[in-house]
């Protein structure tokens, strides 16, 4: 494991928080609704979501670390820049869940592609593209087995939201790109 131990706990962190906010927006627009109730909630959300999110989180980030050539030159500032961006989309998704397919899809897929342009690398692509085709899947099967649904018109993707890969992809680029920042900010030892 290249990451340690405190960068684990800060990305988990992180990813759960990040995870609370996304979803609570989803729940209270009426994006996407549970509808298994045997779990204790943390505020509008069953305690797994965010576990499970702070975990890809924190797996996403040490996949980058062994990939080729973690960036030297990444900031905090470019750290703080992704996590607003993929929490403006995710709440983007939230606000426009329905509006007309088309320009809502196009919209999210861009934002997504701008911050892969502006934060992310070939690496972060990887670990985007990863997230991008896990995570839709991993809600199609949930959705499948009746833990929670998308609204009749967000669901078009195997019973997901057809924008949910694009979030998922910024999501991957954040990841790794908080990685690489763990990494540069580190103190010799």
């Amino acid at each position: 494991m290249k990451l340690r131990v405190p960068e684990v706990v800060f990305l988990f962190a992180l990813g759960a928080l990040a995870a609370l906010i996304g979803d609570h927006s989803h729940v209270v627009t009426g994006t996407t609704e549970y509808l298994a109730h045997a779990v204790p909630y943390v505020w509008s959300s069953p305690i797994w979501f965010p576990l499970l999110v702070a975990s890809a989180t924190v797996s996403l980030a040490e996949l980058r670390l062994h990939l080729p050539a973690p960036r030297a030159t990444v900031s905090a500032r470019q750290g703080l820049a992704a996590v607003t961006a993929v929490l403006a989309t995710y709440v983007v998704t939230a606000l426009v869940h329905s509006a007309p397919a088309v320009p809502t899809n196009v919209l999210i897929f861009a934002l997504a592609i701008i911050t892969w342009c502006v934060l992310g690398d070939g690496p972060g692509a990887v670990c985007g593209l990863l997230a991008a085709t896990g995570g839709p899947l991993f809600e199609a099967v949930l959705a499948g087995a009746g833990v929670f649904r998308y609204a009749a018109d967000s669901n078009a993707l195997f019973g997901v939201a057809p924008w949910l890969p694009a979030l998922y992809f910024a999501f991957g680029v954040t990841a790794a790109l908080l990685a690489e920042i763990a990494v540069e900010r580190r103190q010799p030892d």
